[in-house]
């Protein structure tokens, strides 16, 4: 049964058409992901399917009694609430029925036998609702989404715009509705939130819709995948890799049945101008004009919206170590941030930094890069390098200048043609290049953010967060230009797409310490992962049994639950293990490159070769595991 329907629904703002005659139907249990390009009309998909606009046109149907939850729906926050207390107004009805148990008992205990009766319904209707687990389910949400007991606490007043903002996620995460709609609710949360909120969506048992540019997290959660693309949807069975996958194969046979039908209809207009004007074939002539005229034409699939073009120019060679970074700390008044924490990258090198949230990795990059000149320690750059800095919050902008300007600035030389030229490749074309800079989108500060950048032809990139407020095709086109990039790298991410795809290192900071990891970030997670995974494994093969010995005609039900557990553990296990496979043929070509009289050198890379080789052969042991566990359950 469908949860929701549009169909043939159309919807323009300010005479702009944003949606034309789209049909969406969601059926109850499934789990949806919503892509497309920036301002292409997700989210006014989202408040049609909500109720909060209505249609130009088209007609809308929602399941009877179907309770939907989304973030534009939920209250505003009163600032003298604390985190607690907002989440426990979620549970109002509960606390409510809480109270009038605790009266009733009270009753009980001084021999009001009347009371029995009314504790017994009230009492069954509590726990049927959840209400010996709904303050512990709560708490749950919370610190999965990074939250710490001690924040329980805080006053909303007091929150960060992030905290803020995963507040406002766990209120819709807790809400028992039918239809989850999610609007990029990966914001602000780190590496270690999202995963939780993945393992949380895989076992929410309804429906749910994500709008979301973690394309891991696409990959992990979501069954079908719509797109909308100049105004119009188009629907892929499966995740987002299989959503990539299939989209070029269609093109590609679209293109094909083109440009072959294009080929007959020219040898029919051949033929027909041949012979239009010989009497003997006018019968014919005619004939073959009337089928071409009736001839269902297939259309030339669409040319690929636009992108922004990050491609990064030449840049001057830097010394063999570009970075060397010796014992560096920070604290604020008793809060200590990080301590000790020293590293070095070599030229060409992509070092990744992850850890949770406040752990101090934005903090790190400005004492890095020269912007901080608190906390001790010591930075020292190689010969030759010059340093760029991407700030995820665009400080540097000048908010009194416009695009032009700004862009300009960073070379002088350049004639104002030159610059109008080079913002095409960002997107900025004819009147767009005279935006004020207070009036740019997010995604906008960011493709003007990484022109300046790219234009200072920097050998070592300080990268904070650079793929935030970019959708999906921007994403794989600055990954594209970064691969390329013949300097080193140190990079701040949350997005693992990015980081799987560039670093060869990783730094993790965690409770002040900084430590080194060899390898992308599957690779870490999965050298993390096994006791870890062992343990949730086994707790919830207990929750299993005893779900199946409660509902037994649930048994095929659960069987299948766990055979899909599986398939996706072993699909996670493929990933890694082509992962670890193109490293090893980048440490390959890198033993071409060194010198041999370098002979530290030489046995490092061996060490970390060898290192990969063992991960692999164990990767591949696990994978046959599974695969002849799989092949035996059936």
């Amino acid at each position: 049964m469908s949860v929701i329907r549009l169909d043939n629904v159309s919807k323009s703002f300010g005479g702009k058409p944003i949606l034309k005659g789209v049909s969406v139907r969601v059926e109850e249990g499934e789990k949806i992901g919503l892509i497309g390009r920036n301002g292409t009309g997700k989210s006014t998909l989202f408040r049609l399917m909500t109720g909060e606009v209505e249609p130009d046109s088209g007609l809308i149907e929602r399941m009877r009694r179907a309770r939907t939850a989304c973030l534009a729906q939920l209250p505003s926050l009163r600032s003298q609430d604390t985190i607690f207390d907002v989440v426990m107004h979620s549970f109002h009805e509960l606390v409510e029925l809480e109270l009038q148990l605790g009266e009733l008992e009270g009753r009980m205990a001084s021999g009001d036998e009347t009371a029995l009766d009314r504790y017994s319904v009230l009492q069954d209707e509590f726990t049927v609702r959840g209400g010996y687990t709904f303050r512990s389910h709560a708490k749950q949400v919370l610190h999965g989404l990074g939250f710490t007991v001690s924040d329980f606490d805080l006053h909303v007043g007091a929150l960060s715009g992030g905290q803020r903002t995963r507040l406002m996620l766990a209120l819709v995460l807790l809400q028992d509705a039918d239809l989850l709609l999610l609007d990029e609710p990966e914001n602000h949360l780190d590496l270690e939130a999202r995963e939780w909120l993945e393992d949380f969506l895989k076992g929410w048992p309804r429906t749910f819709v994500i709008i979301s540019h973690d394309r891991q997290m696409l990959n992990a959660v979501t069954e079908r995948i719509i797109e909308v693309e100049r105004g119009e949807t188009f629907e892929f069975t499966g995740n987002y890799e299989a959503y990539q996958k299939n989209k070029t194969l269609i093109r590609e046979q679209q293109q094909k049945a083109y440009e072959r039908q294009q080929e007959q209809i020219e040898k029919e207009e051949s033929w027909i101008n041949r012979f239009r004007y010989k009497a003997t074939k006018a019968t014919q002539v005619q004939s073959r004009i009337k089928r071409l005229e009736k001839l269902e034409r297939v259309e030339a699939p669409l040319t690929e919206a636009g992108s922004a073009t990050f491609k990064l120019g030449e840049v001057v060679r830097s010394g063999a170590v570009v970075l060397d970074v010796k014992d560096l700390s920070m604290a604020y008044g008793d809060l200590t941030l990080y301590e000790d924490v020293s590293f070095q990258v070599e030229r060409g090198e992509r070092v990744g930094i992850i850890g949770p949230n406040g752990t101090g990795k934005t903090t790190l990059l400005r004492q890095i890069s020269g912007r901080l000149s608190v906390g001790a320690g010591a930075v020292a750059l190689g010969h030759k390098v010059k340093l760029g800095y991407y700030e995820q919050h665009h400080e540097a902008l000048n908010s009194a200048g416009d695009i032009l300007g700004e862009v300009s600035a960073v070379r002088p030389d350049m004639t104002p043609e030159q610059v109008r030229r080079f913002l095409g490749r960002f997107l900025f074309t004819g009147d767009d290049v005279f935006k004020p800079i207070t009036a740019l989108s997010g995604g906008e500060l960011s493709r003007v953010a990484m022109a300046k950048l790219i234009l200072g032809g920097s050998n070592l990139l300080l990268l904070d967060e650079p793929t935030n407020h970019l959708d999906i095709a921007s994403r794989e086109a600055l990954e594209g230009a970064l691969e390329e990039f013949p300097g080193s790298l140190l990079i701040v991410s949350h997005d693992r797409a990015l980081i799987d795809r560039l670093v060869e290192k990783l730094i993790i900071i965690q409770h002040g310490v900084a430590s080194v990891h060899l390898g992308n970030y599957s690779h870490y997670r999965w050298k993390q992962g096994p006791a870890a995974k062992g343990e949730e494994a086994r707790q919830s093969t207990t929750e299993d049994v005893l779900k199946i010995r409660k509902k037994k005609p649930q048994l095929a039900k659960q069987d299948e639950k766990v055979r899909r557990k599986q398939r996706k553990e072993l699909e996670e296990i493929e990933r890694t293990i082509e992962s670890l496979e193109q490293h090893l043929e980048s440490l390959e070509i890198q033993f071409t490159k060194i010198d041999p009289a370098d002979y530290q050198q030489a046995q490092d890379l061996k060490s970390e070769y060898d290192g990969m080789k063992a991960d692999l052969a164990e990767l591949y042991s696990e994978w046959e595991r599974l695969s002849e566990g799989m092949a035996e359950s059936g």
